[in-house]
């Protein structure tokens, strides 16, 4: 022990040795210095206060009931010894064992009888200087003598324990409050019951816990209410899968299940913080048979905003980064509002629900993966977490997003050398094509000293304030980079002659696209731009109409219906064979990305009313017209002078095309296998 028991720690040790939630004493040892000393057990992990302080320990709900119940018990044999511990607090319960989410695994003791006194009235003895303020009961900064000690200002104590431990261990009141503001605020009736008489005893208080139902957390029932499809991916944990309601006509969701210790507290924070709007939506807890954490949360439909712009799916001009920036920034302004840092602020934790790279208001993003967020307490030991931080992570996200994804400090580079180069306060230097104003609000972020930043707040102010520049960041601009010539039409959007500024090779063609779809049409260009047989995509070209408008390579013969119905072009079997294995490869490419085309469509998208048919397969059936078309000298499906009606009424009657008049014979059987009527042909891409 660290310091000589009193004679009451002595009494009281040995009175209440018994309990198996009270430490154990052996005995007393003899020594040379005339003092008393005890021989007591060791607790394996320490005591309560320091493991919640440092982490260590990250008990769950359920967990945290089976402690404060041990504590109870311990509580309840010792008022029925007629004493009182008078120290309840997290520092003073030792632990055993523990395990932060099954509640069995979880041992604790009581200890410390320093000022434990007998249950009775005395007018003897006031050491009221001793006791600490934060845990005692308002009646107790009363009392002139020891008249108010009793079984219910141990109630109160214990309430303060147990807000404690849901704490994680943070000091009551703060540490930076002293021990008389304290008091007045506990005289002042700030705190919980004042009046002794309204508080309930330890025998009822357990009957309370004991009868806590904590299935009543949980809004959902696995295989009731929601259903698990495909697993997605897992990372730090987590595991994500495609869901869906049980009932339709619901919005898209997600499940994920939580496998962390820490689950129960990151859970906690999706739930309190998903009123927002600009942070992922938590519908809720699942009850599910295998007792882990497991969330229903709402899908974006366009993944995490790292991966659209790695792809180069997303492409965003100064005005749309800076209206998602201020979004994210909206959302940090909550979270710090309710006392959290969120600890891992990066593009890939930003969620996009609309993007448009033309309208400002056609973009919608979301924070999600509070895994590493805390409470906002400098008083828990970690002072180093602030506000301030997650800034200096936000300056990081911006100079990610206007890099188009890369990697901060490069992905060869380890982790060590990262921290040394930023502790010698080494920066990130500013993006190609990165604007002045945007990058000055970066730079801002990343002062070493964190006071010099500022905080969330200010930063909405600056982009705010924000100019756009007269020209936006677009990969060309028209009349500088590009110049638009003659018109011609196309059937899917305004198609232009161009040519390059100075001119050069390889021929272009500007498309303009339908301001509606003009993000969801250029986004397969860009994904699907790395193939050889798919046309080439250069890029968006800025312009002062504010057109969405593309630049593409452009076919020096044109396209190939063209060409075989003008008869310019009468390729051999060999020379439609290797053309439609170029096609077939392009196919292939398109199907691993998991997009469909659409053409000439099989039945049973023709069929379909509620519900999506198009997949691989109805491709191989377009795959099939092509070829058909191909070997017919570019013959249009279906004759030219009948109309979509028809045609539709034909193909649900199962009406075929019939075989060309060609000699490509080794060609029809292919044709054939994947033009049956069902929806599952023979011979795919492969």
């Amino acid at each position: 022990m660290s310091e000589a028991p009193t004679k009451y720690k002595v009494l009281f040790y040995n009175k209440l040795n018994n309990h198996q939630h009270i430490i154990n004493t052996f005995g007393f040892v003899e020594n040379n210095f005339g003092t008393i000393t005890l021989l007591q057990e060791r607790a394996s992990h320490g005591h309560f206060q320091e493991l919640l302080k440092k982490k260590l320990f990250e008990p769950s709900s359920m967990v945290l009931i089976v402690i404060f119940l041990q504590i109870i018990d311990a509580m309840v044999y010792n008022v029925g010894k007629g004493m009182i511990h008078d120290d309840l607090r997290c520092s003073n319960v030792l632990v055993f064992q523990m395990d932060s989410s099954k509640p069995e695994e979880n041992f604790v003791k009581l200890t410390n009888f320093a000022l434990a006194r007998p249950n009775k009235p005395s007018l003897l003895d006031d050491r009221r200087s001793t006791i600490p303020v934060e845990y005692c009961a308002p009646e107790i900064l009363r009392s002139a003598g020891r008249l108010n000690y009793s079984e219910l200002s141990e109630i109160y104590s214990m309430g303060v324990l147990m807000w404690e431990a849901c704490s994680q261990g943070h000091t009551p009141y703060g540490s930076s409050i002293s021990n008389k503001e304290v008091r007045q605020k506990k005289l002042n009736g700030d705190c919980w019951y004042n009046e002794p008489q309204l508080r309930d005893n330890f025998k009822v208080i357990k009957t309370q816990l004991s009868s806590i139902n904590l299935e009543s957390h949980f809004q959902y029932e696995l295989d009731v209410d929601v259903k698990i499809n495909n697993q997605l991916h897992d990372d730090h944990g987590q595991i994500f899968y495609n869901a869906e309601w049980v009932k339709k006509n619901k919005p898209l969701i997600i499940l994920i299940v939580i496998n962390t210790e820490t689950a129960e507290r990151e859970a906690s924070f999706y739930i309190e913080l998903s009123s927002h709007e600009h942070i992922f939506q938590t519908f809720g807890l699942v009850k599910n048979d295998p007792r882990s954490t497991m969330l229903i949360q709402e899908r974006a439909p366009h993944g995490n905003l790292l991966k659209l712009l790695q792809s180069q799916q997303f492409k965003l001009s100064v005005t749309i980064l800076v209206t998602i920036f201020s979004q994210i920034v909206d959302a940090m302004i909550y979270i710090i509002e309710q006392d959290i840092i969120h600890g891992d602020l990066l593009c890939s934790n930003v969620l996009v629900f609309q993007m448009n790279p033309f309208e400002v208001k056609g973009n919608l993003v979301k924070l999600t993966n509070f895994s590493l967020s805390r409470i906002n307490d400098p008083s828990n030991g970690q002072t180093n977490y602030s506000e301030l931080s997650d800034v200096y992570s936000m300056g990081i996200l911006m100079w990610e997003a206007c890099s188009q994804g890369e990697v901060p400090y490069g992905t060869d580079t380890s982790d060590n050398d990262i921290r040394q180069r930023k502790l010698k306060g080494e920066q990130l230097s500013m993006p190609n094509k990165c604007d002045r104003q945007i990058w000055n609000i970066i730079i801002n972020c990343w002062y070493n000293e964190p006071q010099l930043r500022y905080n969330f707040t200010d930063m909405k102010k600056r982009l705010s304030n924000f100019i756009p520049e007269s020209i936006e960041i677009y990969e060309y601009q028209l009349n500088i980079n590009v110049r638009k010539e003659n018109p011609f039409n196309g059937h899917y959007g305004k198609f232009y002659e161009a040519d390059w500024i100075p001119k050069r090779e390889p021929p272009i063609i500007l498309m303009i696209l339908n301001k509606e779809t003009a993000q969801h049409d250029a986004s397969f260009y860009l994904t699907l731009n790395a193939h050889p047989h798919i046309i080439h995509t250069f890029g968006f070209v800025g312009n002062n109409d504010r057109l969405p408008m593309l630049l593409q390579e452009r076919a020096t013969h044109g396209n190939l219906q063209i060409l075989l119905q003008s008869k310019r072009f009468k390729p051999s079997t060999n020379v439609l064979i290797t053309i439609l294995l170029q096609i077939r490869n392009a196919m292939i490419y398109i199907s691993s990305k998991d997009i469909v085309l659409i053409r000439y469509c099989a039945s049973e998208i023709l069929k379909s009313t509620d519900k999506s048919n198009y997949s691989e397969a109805s491709d191989v059936y377009s795959f099939g017209v092509l070829m058909w078309e191909t070997c017919s000298q570019g013959k249009v499906p279906y004759e030219f002078d009948t109309c979509d009606n028809d045609i539709r009424q034909r193909r649900l009657n199962d009406e075929q095309l019939l075989r060309p008049n060609s000699s490509h014979d080794p060609i029809w059987p292919i044709i054939e296998s994947c033009l049956p009527v069902q929806s599952q042909p023979e011979a795919f891409y492969y």
